[in-house]
């Protein structure tokens, strides 16, 4: 009997670009990573709201006695013993005395959080390059969540910041192993729609903590219960999803043809007993390397630094935005959520645009989105004296944020979809590596804000149009062949509106075979 030989993107044609198979993993990716990041990230923001107080002294600012306030100003200015706060809700502020002169460890739980993610994204990707996905996806699944178990348990706000900065790591490390997991599992023509229902599940994550934070009075309470689920997710990923297929095909082709038969048993699919899978014309996947990437050509270096600079643009601009809803109108868990529950609808509008008019085009309208909101909050009074101002500015920042999730939700897949197979992981831990950097940042932009109420608008403003200049030079990858070695990626460059867009016959070769 003739091998029948595939293209590995005919292949996944073949047994579907998004069946059940895909489905399921796509589902497990989004409660385990996508969900754990809303939840994660804003953790500390969100426990640390100033709960209300009661004045306790005779002397309370022409006020009367006993009653409760929320101002956190006047707390400053009065003794210790002379307040106290509402016992009704325990959260870190109300239980470490998070106010005054202590405030900035608030910001500070959040920075090292932000410090231990890009170190585990950018080492954990280099890694994963080298001994697969799946178990080291499956083993920060676990860590994140005992660790998340464990800081719901610690005496004082020392050792819960600390772990928090050990927790960053472990969502660093499992970001860049379970995302390209899932993403290579995809046919090109449904990785747009595996991407959108993914990435809601941050907007999820989002809201369901500050549902459960506005709900549940104990916040070591709350911080179990944004955990449990880790621990099913890693059980079911262990037992029943294998290995990525393509990155078993730079070593171990027989394994990987194993892989593909049970993904077409779960597709109802039948596939020959024997089959080749074609592997690339310059198959050098043994040598390359992460610093490939800005040495093997000029285009490749650009490419890779403009990506860089998009993700730290969209991560300042998410975050500052995030961090800062205290400066705008109305409840701030309610504030947030409702950034979350906008992120997903205009995920889920996207969905029928990003396919059509390509990625790259969403990127640069969504930066203009971006730019637009900033810089018409740059011109708005810092007043909360003036309603209408207050209410344009927080329809403004709410906007701008969920505009912001959305690019953060496109540039997962737009640089999953440009980097090649042999340096995706490490790839996409660069970019997630400068975006937490770029997060540090953001904590503390509610000390600069008290400061100069407009210059945090003005920043984002000029990133925003630098972003955009900088999106200009990337390819567009929409239903195209995932690059397999970074020759098949230099050869996108035939797809791009920049300084390298030469004529070229390769210009719509699916092979994407890089030019002699």
């Amino acid at each position: 009997m003739a091998t029948t030989v595939y293209d590995i993107e005919d292949l996944y044609r073949h047994l579907g670009v998004f069946g059940n198979f895909q489905i399921f993993v796509v589902v497990m990716y989004t409660i385990g990573e996508r969900v754990t990041a809303g939840l994660l990230d804003f953790q500390v923001h969100i426990l640390a709201v100033i709960p209300n107080w009661t004045c306790l002294s005779d002397y309370c600012f022409d006020v009367t006695r006993n009653q409760t306030f929320f101002n956190k100003s006047e707390l400053c200015e009065m003794n210790r013993d002379e307040w106290e706060w509402d016992e009704s809700r325990s959260n870190l502020v109300t239980e470490f005395d998070l106010i005054c002169k202590d405030t900035y460890k608030v910001s500070l739980g959040s920075t090292l959080f932000f410090t231990g993610y890009p170190i585990g994204s950018l080492l954990i990707g280099f890694v994963s390059d080298y001994v697969g996905r799946k178990w080291l996806a499956t083993t920060f699944l676990v860590l994140t969540g005992l660790m998340n178990c464990i800081a719901a348990m610690l005496p004082n706000y020392t050792s819960f910041i600390v772990l928090r900065a050990m927790e960053g790591f472990c969502i660093g490390g499992l970001t860049v192993t379970f995302y390209p997991l899932i993403i290579e599992y995809i046919g090109s023509e449904a990785r747009n729609l595996a991407n959108m229902v993914a990435q809601c599940g941050y907007g999820l994550g989002m809201a369901f903590l500050c549902f459960t934070a506005s709900y549940i009075d104990s916040w070591r309470a709350v911080v179990i219960s944004t955990s449990a689920h880790l621990f099913f997710v890693a059980l079911i990923v262990a037992t029943n999803i294998p290995e990525s297929p393509r990155y078993l095909l730079k070593y171990k082709d027989t394994e990987a043809k194993q892989v593909l038969k049970i993904m077409a048993s779960w597709n109802k699919v039948k596939l020959p007993d024997e089959f080749e899978i074609c592997q690339p014309k310059e198959n050098s996947c043994p040598h390359e390397r992460a610093w490939s990437l800005f040495t093997y050509s000029r285009y490749i270096c650009l490419a890779t630094l403009s990506q860089l600079f998009i993700w730290f643009t969209a991560a300042l601009y998410f975050f500052a935005l995030s961090f800062n809803m205290n400066d705008v109108m109305g409840n701030p868990y309610v504030n947030l959520a409702a950034t979350g529950v906008m992120e997903i609808l205009i995920n889920m509008s996207s969905y029928f645009v990003i396919d059509r008019i390509g990625r790259r085009w969403c990127l640069l309208f969504s930066f203009v989105c971006c730019g637009i909101s900033v810089g018409i909050c740059r011109f708005l009074p810092h007043s909360n004296l003036h309603y209408t101002h207050f209410s344009v500015k927080t329809f403004m920042v709410i906007v701008g944020r969920a505009v912001a999730g959305f690019i953060y939700s496109l540039v997962y897949l737009y640089s999953a979809e440009i980097f090649p197979t042999t340096v995706r992981s490490s790839g996409l831990g660069l970019c997630v590596f400068v975006a937490q950097v770029s997060s540090l940042i953001a904590p503390f932009v509610i000390v600069i804000h008290d400061d100069n109420a407009n210059i945090i608008y003005t920043v984002l403003f000029l990133f925003c149009i630098m972003a955009f200049l900088a999106g200009w030079n990337l390819p567009e990858t929409a239903n195209c062949p995932l690059p397999r070695t970074i020759a098949e990626m230099d050869a996108m460059k035939y797809r791009s509106y920049n300084i390298f867009n030469e004529k070229s016959p390769l210009i719509v070769n699916d092979q994407h075979e890089a030019p002699n």
